[in-house]
C-alpha cells in the first residue's frame, strides 16, 4: 500500500492587468524644460563676460604659455606625433611643459571675436549719434583693417587756409565724439589731409604743415573733452594720402579731411591706413564737397 504524500498542485495566480498611467508624458515634458533651462542659464552665463577680466586673462596665459627661450645648456624635449595626434616625448624636469596649441589657437580666436565685436559697437555708437551729418554729407564712419576711421570734411571743421575750429556746431560734433571714443582704451590717430593744391601763407609755408596743425588741433580738443593724452598721436599726411583723384573740384573736396582712428589693436603703432600707391575705395563721403581750396 502507498502510503506517500502527494503534495496538491499549486495554482497559478493571475497577474493583476497593468494600470495603463496617461500622466507619462509629463516625465518627458519635465526633462526637456530643465535642459532648456540650463541651457538658457549657460547662453546667459557666457553672454556676460566681464571683458576687461577677459582680456587681463588673456594676455596673462599668453604671457605665460610663451615659447621659453632656451640656451645650450638647457635639456631639449624630443617629440613625435602619435597616430592618434597626441604628442608623445621625453622630458627631464627642468623642461617646460608641453601646451595644447588648440587651446591657444582658440584663445586667440575668442579675442579676436570680442575686439571685432567692439568695433561693431563703436562703429554703431558713431554712426548713431552722427547720423545727420552723415546723411548732410560731413561726416563718413567706416571700419578699416586697421579699426574704425572717422572722416570730418575741412569746411564743416576749419575756415579756409585756416587751423582754428571756431565753429559751435563742429566743436558740439567732437564733443559727440569724446565720450564714445574715450569708453575704450585703444590708440587714437588723428589724421591731417589735404589735396595736391600747393599753400604757401605766412602761416603755412606748405600742405605738410597745415595737416600737421590741423591734426594737432583737433587732438587737443578730444584731450579736453576727458581723452587721455597716452592715447592720441597727430600725424600730417599733406597730400600723399589721398582717397579721390584730385583731377576733379569733388575730388579734392574729399581729400581734404580730418580722419580719426581708433586702432583696433592697442600695441599697433598709429599710420594711415589709406595705401599712398594707389586711390582707395570710394569713401563715405559725399560725392559733392565745397570747392574751396583747403
Amino acid at each position: 500500500m502507498d502510503t506517500s504524500f502527494k503534495n496538491p498542485p499549486l495554482k497559478r495566480r493571475k497577474r493583476p492587468e497593468d494600470h495603463e498611467h496617461h500622466d507619462r508624458w509629463l516625465v518627458s515634458y519635465a526633462d526637456f524644460i530643465t535642459l532648456l533651462f540650463a541651457f538658457f542659464v549657460v547662453m546667459y552665463a557666457s553672454s556676460s563676460i566681464n571683458e576687461k577680466k577677459y582680456d587681463a586673462l588673456s594676455n596673462s596665459l599668453i604671457s605665460a604659455f610663451a615659447p621659453v627661450q632656451t640656451t645650450e645648456g638647457d635639456s631639449k624635449i624630443n617629440t613625435k606625433m602619435k597616430p592618434s595626434g597626441e604628442i608623445a616625448g621625453t622630458q627631464t624636469e627642468s623642461s617646460p611643459i608641453l601646451i595644447d596649441p588648440l587651446g591657444l589657437i582658440r584663445l586667440k580666436r575668442d579675442m579676436a571675436f570680442i575686439k571685432r565685436e567692439k568695433m561693431n559697437r563703436v562703429e554703431k555708437d558713431l554712426t548713431t549719434a552722427l547720423k545727420p551729418l552723415i546723411e548732410d554729407d560731413k561726416i563718413g564712419v567706416m571700419q578699416t583693417s586697421k579699426g574704425v576711421r572717422i572722416d570730418i570734411i575741412d569746411s564743416y571743421l576749419f575756415s579756409p587756409g585756416s587751423a582754428s575750429v571756431t565753429s559751435p556746431a563742429a566743436l558740439n560734433t567732437l564733443a559727440q565724439i569724446a565720450p564714445i571714443l574715450a569708453k575704450s582704451d585703444q590708440a587714437i590717430d588723428i589724421e591731417g589731409h589735404t589735396d595736391n593744391q600747393p599753400i604757401n601763407t605766412k602761416a603755412f609755408n606748405s600742405n605738410w604743415e597745415l595737416s600737421a596743425i590741423r591734426a594737432t588741433t583737433v587732438l587737443n580738443i578730444l584731450n579736453q573733452k576727458g581723452i587721455s593724452e597716452a592715447r592720441l598721436s597727430a600725424t600730417g599726411f599733406g597730400s600723399s594720402r589721398p582717397i579721390e583723384s584730385n583731377d576733379t573740384a569733388a575730388g579734392k573736396a574729399k581729400n581734404r579731411r580730418v580722419s580719426i582712428l581708433l586702432l583696433s589693436d592697442s600695441g599697433q603703432q598709429p599710420g594711415s591706413d589709406i595705401t599712398p600707391a594707389k586711390l582707395a575705395q570710394p569713401s563715405t563721403l559725399p560725392q559733392s564737397m565745397g570747392t574751396k581750396n583747403q
